[in-house]
């Protein structure tokens, strides 16, 4: 129950900064300019800063040794059972060309940087930052290869090849924690200023990204999704069947209780942003993951506690 009472805090504490977001729309703050130069802060400067200071400062090299083989099979198990999951759905709904495609990839990809990493580190402040290091590594590889792979249009599936697509993975947030584990391994330390300096920009990571979804809200018509069953079937299968199963079996095979709380909470979280910006610059269907980022975000705040209290008293 502590699991799920921390997670409850936690999404309290993101409807409000939410909200906020979206009444900086409203009065103006922010316009969709704003919004652009907004994920461009968060992306490239405040979520590497937050990631390589929340490494250095509370993981350890024996910690990355125990961690890394448990953290990194378990990512692995979570995309494949949210492929497994978006393949059935696209089969189901007979979701045709370059829609169903970026209807799997968006089913496939959570949205761990702007959602995922603050509540993991409201969940397990001491500990969350370890485990999201290692997850990101798989997360980076499947994305720049498989997600992005999938976000190509029919046209260009000819000339692609997933291999092409490995020299993305090389992100800001990548690079942030490929020199965090190097801080850590060689056990370099940062003089005192600016630890605390890099520490207060990537303690902004968290409400920015929330005021990000906020305002996003402002910028699109929901309405015209909510008419479309699959979003509603996308919400169930990704947001609440997979994240059950995944932690049923990590449990069954006694993996630490605190990476299977990690998996089965990045399992749950709604769909990734970065899908609907892969297909706009593909030109492939691009409402498609703006249906899905919009349809599970809204719903996430119900979602995530719920599979939180299940997996608290029946599982």
């Amino acid at each position: 129950m502590d699991y799920f009472y921390r997670l409850l805090t936690q999404m309290e504490i993101f409807t409000v900064l939410i909200v906020i977001g979206i009444f900086a729309v409203k009065t103006k703050v922010i316009n969709e300019k704003g919004m652009v130069d907004l994920s461009g802060l968060i992306i490239r400067l405040t979520l590497p800063a937050m990631i390589f200071s929340k490494s250095v400062n509370s993981v350890s090299r024996d910690d990355i040794t125990e961690s890394f083989a448990e953290v990194v099979t378990a990512s692995f198990l979570m995309f494949g059972v949210l492929y497994f999951v978006g393949y059935v759905l696209v089969r189901a709904f007979d979701l045709k060309g370059n829609y169903g495609r970026v209807f799997l990839a968006s089913t496939t990809f959570g949205n761990v940087g702007f959602l995922g990493i603050p509540l993991i580190l409201g969940i397990l402040p001491e500990r969350g930052m370890l485990y999201m290091s290692l997850f990101y590594i798989a997360d980076q590889i499947v994305l720049w290869s498989l997600g992005f792979y999938l976000t190509l249009p029919e046209e260009k599936l000819k000339n692609a090849s997933i291999k092409s697509h490995l020299s993305n993975i090389m992100s800001p947030a990548m690079i942030a924690i490929i020199i965090a584990m190097a801080f850590i391994t060689l056990d370099w330390y940062l003089p005192a200023t600016v630890n605390k300096a890099i520490g207060s920009v990537g303690n902004a990571t968290t409400p920015l990204s929330l005021i990000y979804i906020g305002a996003s809200f402002c910028f699109t018509n929901v309405w015209k999704f909510v008419s479309r069953k699959e979003y509603y079937a996308m919400i169930v299968g990704k947001m609440i069947l997979a994240p059950l199963f995944v932690h049923v079996v990590l449990t069954a095979f006694s993996v630490n209780p605190e990476i299977v709380t990690v998996i089965t909470t990045l399992t749950a979280v709604p769909s990734m942003a970065a899908i609907a910006m892969f297909a706009r610059a593909n030109g492939s269907d691009e409402d498609c993951a703006i249906g899905a980022v919009m349809m599970t975000t809204v719903f996430c705040l119900l979602t995530l506690p719920l599979v939180a209290y299940i997996t608290a008293n029946f599982l």
